[in-house]
């Protein structure tokens, strides 16, 4: 009788502090070996937490439509989802934040926190506010140094203006209209954004600052 009281106790302390696991989604011209610098940091400084890197797409395929690629993967995601009622986080990373903000406006999601790595996230396209607003956290990671991204403030929703000087994402249009629940994400203060220099943009996925700073504390 004490080893099943011991046992039932056990059980319950596993569902109680088990951890949301991670859904990644690559970049283009990649895989899902991408995700293998990521892994390997979960395993050393948070081992609890499962990293399911998206095995779709991958390589010359990630050419294929937008709008393809989320259809897609959303069928590889749903079922994810489903078996983890208490959440996931969702990294991606350059064009991979891009098909992720797509995912985020077709499915009724229960993410807790989308970690975009470097991503072209202005001057893309919206997604639907109501789904939008299921995320508790939102974390824009980028930097000057990146190389790729242009302009770089495009990983934290700024992009030109009509004279080619950055307009901040507070000073959108989309984000003084809250067209699709920026707005109201950051005055939840649900909005994170990080400016690391010296990253490149093949390193945002595998350099442990950007780890520990940007997706080590959302691991929950």
């Amino acid at each position: 009788m004490v080893w099943l009281k011991i046992s039932l106790m056990l059980t319950f302390l596993s569902v109680c502090f088990s951890y949301k696991p991670i859904i990644y989604m690559h970049g283009i011209i990649a895989g899902p070996d991408e995700a293998d610098s990521l892994k390997a940091f979960v395993s050393k400084f948070h081992p609890e937490t499962k990293v399911i890197s998206i095995d779709a797409f991958n390589h010359y395929e990630s050419f294929q439509p937008m709008w393809k690629q989320v259809d897609g993967i959303k069928k590889i995601v749903q079922p994810i989802l489903q078996a983890n009622p208490d959440g996931v986080h969702l990294i991606c990373f350059s064009q991979g934040g891009l098909v992720c903000r797509g995912l985020l406006s077709v499915l009724e999601h229960n993410v807790d926190t989308f970690i975009a790595l470097s991503c072209p996230l202005a001057g893309q396209y919206g997604v639907y506010k109501k789904n939008f607003l299921r995320l508790k956290n939102l974390v824009l990671v980028g930097g000057p140094n990146d190389g790729v991204i242009t302009p770089w403030q495009s990983s934290h929703f700024g992009y030109y203006n009509s004279n080619e000087a950055i307009t901040e994402y507070k000073d959108q249009t989309f984000y003084k209209n809250d067209f699709f629940g920026l707005q109201t994400l950051d005055k939840e203060g649900k909005v994170h954004v990080h400016m690391i220099p010296g990253i490149k943009h093949t390193h945002w996925y595998s350099n442990q600052t950007v780890f520990e700073c940007c997706i080590k504390p959302w691991l929950t």
